[in-house]
């Protein structure tokens, strides 16, 4: 039996009202079907997820966990299920054109190593751009490229890009024993992370124009929640920290502190349901500190010198 071309990870969390879109949208992809799969793991929805898929898509693989484990885990799970040569992320909340799977293939080429990021238009308008790949800021941001512009044909062109958004992504099978993202991510910036990881190696991904997705944006934890604020903030500094130059590395944290600051403050003299996000980002910092030393030594294991303080005059 030939081995399968791809396996396409679907992490879910009480997505019971996206699924059905979802993977109706998989199941007619131009590829052809005995050449992909689908692994949905279900990270303890309380929403009747399992059992829906279970009845309407019996074809998709079912992983069904006893606890949260977040996005980064949960991927890392349905990796370890996972029979195809490489792995394609696709988010519960999204809508795949018929022809994505075959064009991500494409993009990626014959490497085995080979990425390659989607388009993705919002599913409200789908005239308006989500994300054609990340770039990093000067402050270790991602950032998706073309975000809320209007779709001119402003990026129809392929072409290599910094990290491709774990929304809906190609990668290549880790392997066997590796993780595809470090688990204390748990949601947010693993995907710039391993961009990042793989240019560093010099495999970056390439950017697929015609790969298209319609995407729910912000439904897994909207983009002003405490959870929003406490994974960004945090996981924003530790991929600094664990892939940047000593200047970036050893700025991203104390950014970090800086907003911790600012949010009390905000909270201070503003409304007070600002609070929460005040904690949230107070919450990041803390765990950046806990994090910060098993970070550094994962950097320098991987032969990236650690960060240095500049001298002071």
């Amino acid at each position: 039996m030939a081995p399968l071309l791809v396996s396409v990870l679907v992490v879910n969390f009480n997505g019971e009202r996206h699924l059905p879109a979802c993977l109706t949208a998989l199941e007619r992809q131009t590829l052809p079907r005995y050449q992909y799969e689908v692994i949905l793991v279900d990270n303890a929805s309380a929403d009747g997820s399992v059992d829906l898929v279970r009845k309407s898509f019996p074809w998709v693989r079912r992983v069904a966990l006893g606890r949260n484990t977040g996005f980064a885990e949960g991927n890392n799970v349905a990796a370890r299920f996972a029979h195809g040569r490489t792995l394609v992320l696709l988010n519960n909340d999204t809508i795949p054109d018929p022809y994505f799977l075959e064009e991500l293939i494409r993009a990626a080429g014959e490497n085995p190593d080979g990425m390659a990021a989607a388009k993705m238009v919002f599913a409200h308008d789908p005239t308006i751009i989500n994300s054609t790949g990340l770039f990093l800021l000067r402050d270790g941001r991602g950032a998706d490229r073309g975000f809320r512009q209007p779709d001119a044909g402003q990026f129809e062109a392929a072409g290599p890009v910094f990290a491709g958004c774990g929304g809906a992504v190609l990668l290549p099978a880790p392997v066997a024993g590796e993780p595809l993202f470090n688990p204390r991510y748990f949601v947010y910036y693993e995907d710039l992370d391993a961009g990042w990881r793989a240019r560093r190696a010099g495999r970056g991904p390439d950017y697929a124009p015609r790969a298209l997705v319609r995407h729910v944006h912000g439904a897994a934890a909207g983009d002003e929640s405490p959870l929003f604020a406490f994974c960004v903030e945090r996981n924003r500094a530790l991929t600094s920290l664990r892939n940047g130059d000593p200047f970036l590395a050893t700025s991203a944290g104390l950014v970090l502190f800086a907003k911790v600051v600012q949010a009390v403050v905000r909270a201070l003299i503003g409304r007070g349901g600002r609070w929460p996000i005040a904690r949230a980002v107070a919450g990041a910092a803390a765990s950046y500190l806990w994090y910060a030393p098993a970070v550094l030594i994962e950097r320098y294991d991987r032969g990236v010198r650690p960060p240095r303080a500049r001298a002071g005059h």
